[in-house]
């Protein structure tokens, strides 16, 4: 398993709203060849060069390069807000947690409306 939690990522200066590219060590991923399927907002994808991609708002629908994991929409929404060059760490949670954190998130967005 890829474990991207060890790691500090720097935002990559390509960022844009399709994706953010995170640069740190490479990940050297050798999974199995991927069957096209949807692909939700805040997943990780791992590309060729080994350095991760966040899909965010206008990324592509279906296909795209191996995913290894997804980001709740909180760590999404704050991803979107690094600059380039900021550094950041990523953390597991488990999903009991993240359905948690996304309700008060989305709660809290409410309350401002």
């Amino acid at each position: 398993m890829i474990d991207l939690t060890n790691q500090t990522w720097q935002v990559d200066q390509r960022a844009d709203r399709m994706g953010v590219r995170l640069q740190g060590p490479r990940l050297d991923y050798q999974g199995p060849g991927l069957i096209s399927s949807g692909i939700p907002l805040g997943a990780v994808q791992v590309p060729p060069d080994g350095q991760p991609i966040v899909l965010l708002q206008d990324r592509q629908t279906i296909g795209g390069y191996p995913r290894i994991g997804a980001l709740t929409p909180l760590a999404v929404a704050r991803l979107a807000q690094c600059a380039p060059g900021q550094s950041l760490r990523l953390y597991t949670i488990g999903q009991e947690a993240a359905r948690q954190q996304t309700l008060y998130w989305l709660q809290r967005l409410q309350q401002r409306l």
